[in-house]
């Protein structure tokens, strides 16, 4: 059985932040290209990845 931890992923994909904001990526990506996006993505190459405890704070969701 793997524990919690393990279940639980440490980065989202920008498709993933938007899904859970209810938003385009365009929309993502417009703001962080802007300055106006609250967090600050990892950059892989060309990919935005961003960090599920800071997308849970700024949600203002419990973080463990």
């Amino acid at each position: 059985m793997m524990s919690k931890t393990m279940d639980t992923p440490l980065w989202y994909t920008t498709e993933e932040l938007a899904t859970l904001m209810r938003v385009d990526r365009s929309t993502i990506s417009r703001r962080v290209k802007d300055g106006s996006f609250p967090l600050t993505p990892l950059v892989l190459g060309s990919r935005l990845l961003w960090s599920v405890q800071d997308v849970h704070r700024l949600a203002g969701l419990s973080v463990e």
